[in-house]
């Protein structure tokens, strides 16, 4: 099986000058535990998860003050097997998945646990 049969897409991103403030409602309201951070030209500059900003006290703060600018990145085309070892190998629940330099969908460890618990 391929990331992209199970990837979330359309990707919410947000940008380093948002507020913790704004963000945290946005993840609210569209149910989701993770967003990559793009600069206005696109490029990746880091990936900010909920449990990044649950320990935030001071709302004000902006994105790029807490982001994680260590960012793990899949192919669309790569194995599910592979992201799942990626996962394991970084610590991480969110890879953003990627297809030709452009931010193509989220995949998270609960999407990969679906998989295999589905078999």
């Amino acid at each position: 099986m391929r990331i992209e049969e199970i990837m979330s897409t359309p990707t919410v991103v947000t940008q380093p000058g948002v507020k913790i403030a704004n963000l945290k409602d946005m993840f609210t309201r569209k149910n989701i535990n993770a967003v990559p951070v793009l600069e206005v030209d696109g490029t990746i500059s880091g990936i900010i998860s909920s449990s990044d900003i649950v320990a935030v006290h001071n709302e004000a703060l902006l994105v790029r003050d807490v982001m994680s600018k260590s960012v793990h990145i899949g192919l669309r085309n790569n194995r599910v097997k592979d992201a799942a070892k990626m996962m394991v190998k970084h610590g991480v629940h969110h890879l953003v998945i990627m297809d030709d330099g452009n931010v193509v969908g989220m995949l998270s460890s609960m999407d990969v646990i679906k998989v295999y618990a589905e078999e």
